[in-house]
């Protein structure tokens, strides 16, 4: 019941980030404690709307099984800076977010599609060098004041209780959509570099 009730967080984050792109367009601000309330219920109520028998957000997860712990964390982080210009993942941490997923993403789906003898992904259930890895990645981003050891201290949080319906390690740090958006953003961030 957790892991159905935590899979709406996406999204009702995606719907509520959709809504303040729309009132932004719209030329409206939409800013502060109760704009911010007013927003994320009325996205909560459109992700609860029944369609053919199903809320409308578990739709939207049919589209991914699982979205990752931190795509789900820079989505929030990019809600609260719209409604309070509060940057929970400053440029280092998103850069390192970019980073990590990217390669994480190179290195699980390649193989998990049958590149090679070996498969990574099952590395994710049980304990296992990919836990062992992760908590040195983590140490190492703590010591170094980078705010995305928080969020990978997060993954380990959710995976201990269970908040998606995957029971692989793997799919909480990292998902086919957080690899494509860290694509972009470094690719966007190398071009902006170039330009200026």
């Amino acid at each position: 019941m957790t892991a159905w009730a935590f899979s709406f967080v996406f999204p009702v984050l995606l719907t509520t980030a959709l809504l303040q792109a729309i009132a932004a367009l719209c030329g409206r601000r939409v800013r502060g404690r109760m704009p911010a309330i007013a927003t994320a219920l009325l996205a909560t109520a459109i992700m609860f709307i029944p369609v053919r028998d199903l809320p409308f957000g578990r739709w939207i997860i049919s589209l991914n099984a699982n979205f990752s712990i931190p795509l789900t964390a820079v989505l929030f982080s990019g809600v609260v800076r719209g409604f309070f210009s509060i940057r929970l993942l400053d440029d280092k941490a998103l850069l390192t977010c970019w980073i990590f997923s990217l390669a994480a993403g190179l290195f699980l789906y390649p193989m998990a599609l049958g590149l090679g003898r070996w498969d990574p992904y099952g590395a994710g259930w049980g304990f296992s060098w990919l836990f062992v890895l992760l908590l040195g990645v983590t140490l190492v981003l703590l010591a170094m004041n980078n705010r995305f050891a928080v969020v990978l201290m997060g993954v380990m949080a959710a995976y201990n209780l269970g908040l998606l319906e995957s029971t692989n390690l793997w799919d909480y740090l990292v998902d086919p959509v957080l690899v494509v958006i860290s694509l972009i953003g470094l690719g966007w961030r190398i071009g902006v570099r170039r330009e200026a």
